[in-house]
């Protein structure tokens, strides 16, 4: 049966016409912004002090969403994970994905600004 419930963050940019110019700035940020919140995450879920076989961890992946590299889609592919990042009634939420998250959107919102300044 499959997990109906996706977990995953995305990261999408709708830009002016004359963002072109920096294109390839942007798809760099906005990849390394990816790359890091995988690599937070994966270091999220390291720390927690539970027993853990890694595929949680290792299903972490960053990937582009679109052909254009300014979508990408960062999360696991186990179906238990939202349980761990949300918790149950039975076990208390061990958020590892949506601190990742905030934890890098100054860092883009400021990455993002400073490529755009000269549109």
């Amino acid at each position: 049966m499959a997990n109906e419930f996706d977990m995953t963050v995305e990261v999408k940019l709708d830009l002016d016409p004359d963002w072109r110019r920096v294109e390839g700035k942007l798809k760099d940020v906005l990849q390394i912004a990816a790359r890091n919140i995988e690599k937070d995450s994966k270091q999220r879920m390291h720390d927690w002090p539970a027993v853990d076989t890694s595929a949680t961890v290792n299903s972490i992946m960053a990937r582009p969403a679109d052909r254009e590299g300014l979508a990408w889609r960062i999360g696991p592919t186990t179906d238990y994970a939202p349980f761990i990042e949300f918790g149950t009634w039975k076990m208390r939420a061990r958020p590892f994905m949506v601190p990742a998250a905030e934890q890098e959107k100054p860092r883009l919102v400021k990455a993002l600004g400073q490529v755009c300044q000269g549109l």
